[in-house]
């Protein structure tokens, strides 16, 4: 008897603590317990569909699979893990999760929540590493009204979109003479154009011009890729579409097949230009011995130069380097948007900015790598705040109203890379953690507050 009363006294102090945290309004009765047996013997069977087979996503796994130790407890969950790869599709993980009669399902990154929406309308999805969620799932905006981040079916999550405003503030933090900014993009890239717009909104509340600047994604992260961006350029999908204007944005077509129209794979997006833009950056007069070392070009630099130019008359398409050599001369600082196709091209673009003495801002550590500054979101946290949207699920809340929800900003980090600062003499405050410092000591969820019952 006294070991029955402890158990129900957890039981009740459980629901207090969801509710108490977000949870359902209403508790579950505590005498609706019948019997011991009853009490403990439930345990939820959660599939958990991982698009890519990395560390980021094991560390997104980790910090969901912990919410609900700390929430429900252990003994009342088991997740059965599954990776997409070319073998095992996301489409067909996903309907290995519905026809195991999964009670929940988990996901990492586009491909997956895309397969398990269209394997199921009835069990619950929790969803994370996904930064554009309207997108993703064609959620239509009626009559004008914004989007209240509910999904209204079986599905929600929290998106890993990072505060774009503190990237802004960042970028002007960390560049001497902010005059223009240069927006990478690919035109396959949709997650990277919605960062971009709305990393535009609010340059163009501050008054600083910006200039969008088209760069085509490899081969290989096209491939890579090609689940991820389940809203990519196919004849089969909507074209790309833009932040502020909806799927219905201006675009040209490079082609003259009139069967595809606008859904045809040769449909872009146009780079697109500042209303404040009125030229490039004003660029400091050189000093005389600048001249003077400009001047002394030998006649074999002269030549190389010509014969490179010679070279770039022949190609169809303009040179990353050459692009980038563009930009910089054009502008005082470059964003590279949160996991951008244009990682696997971030040591040229890093390369040729430091040699402009061009400040670049990263999306993420990976492109930052690369880049004088970037912010860091713990993954460990997202993965732990949508264990808290699974608590919820299980606690009773209709998932149709659960709000998707977004990092903590309060945890992001702010990083500049000692070897890049160097080269631009500049230093940076407190405030500020040394990249390659930080990223070897830090210990992921070592940021997060966890819950206890204790």
């Amino acid at each position: 008897m006294k070991k029955r009363l402890l158990s129900i006294l957890m039981i009740a102090s459980m629901c207090l603590s969801l509710s108490a945290c977000g949870g359902k309004d209403k508790s579950e009765p505590a005498n609706d317990v019948t019997d011991e047996s009853n009490e403990d013997s439930f345990s939820y069977n959660i599939s958990a569909l991982l698009s890519k087979d990395n560390s980021m996503d094991e560390i997104l796994l980790k910090g969901f699979s912990d919410a609900l130790s700390d929430y429900i407890g252990d003994d009342h969950f088991t997740i059965t893990t599954s990776y997409a790869s070319e073998e095992t599709p996301s489409d067909t993980i996903a309907s290995e999760a519905v026809k195991n009669s999964s009670d929940m399902i988990f996901t990492t990154g586009k491909s997956t929540l895309v397969a398990a929406a269209d394997a199921t309308e009835t069990i619950p999805i929790i969803a994370t590493d996904i930064v554009d969620f309207k997108g993703t799932l064609r959620i239509a905006s009626l009559g004008g009204k914004s989007w209240d981040k509910t999904t209204g079916r079986n599905i929600t999550g929290v998106s890993s979109k990072p505060s774009i405003v503190d990237q802004v503030s960042l970028m002007i933090e960390s560049t001497k003479d902010l005059q223009t900014v240069g927006i990478l993009f690919s035109p396959e890239d949709t997650d990277a154009i919605y960062q971009n717009e709305i990393f535009e909104a609010y340059l163009d509340q501050a008054g600083i011009p910006w200039k969008e600047y088209l760069i085509p994604a490899t081969s290989t992260k096209l491939s890579d890729d090609k689940e991820k961006d389940s809203t990519a350029l196919t004849p089969s999908k909507y074209v790309a579409f833009s932040a502020k204007d909806g799927m219905d944005n201006d675009v040209i077509s490079l082609g003259d097949n009139p069967l595809f129209g606008l859904n045809s794979p040769s449909s872009t997006r146009v780079a697109l230009v500042s209303d404040f833009w009125t030229g490039p950056k004003v660029v400091a007069k050189p000093t005389p011995a600048e001249e003077a070392d400009e001047d002394s070009k030998t006649d074999s630099d002269e030549k190389s130069d010509s014969g490179k130019s010679d070279a770039n008359d022949i190609e169809s398409e303009i040179s990353l380097e050459d692009r980038i050599t563009e930009a910089c001369s054009e502008c005082s600082a470059i964003y590279v948007p949160f996991e951008s196709m244009l990682t696997d091209q971030m040591d040229v673009i890093g390369s040729v900015a430091q040699e402009q003495d061009v400040v670049v801002v990263a999306g993420d550590t990976n492109i930052g790598q690369n880049s004088l500054v970037t912010l860091f979101m713990d993954p460990y946290s997202l993965g732990y705040a949508a264990g808290k949207k699974a608590v919820r699920v299980f606690n009773g809340d209709d998932i149709t109203t659960i709000k998707i929800g977004y990092g903590d900003t309060d945890e992001c980090v702010k990083l500049y890379n000692g070897e890049i600062a160097e080269k631009f003499d500049m230093t940076f405050p407190k405030s500020f953690s040394e990249f390659t410092e930080f990223l070897s000591s830090y210990t992921y969820g070592s940021n997060t507050t966890r819950f206890s019952f204790n």
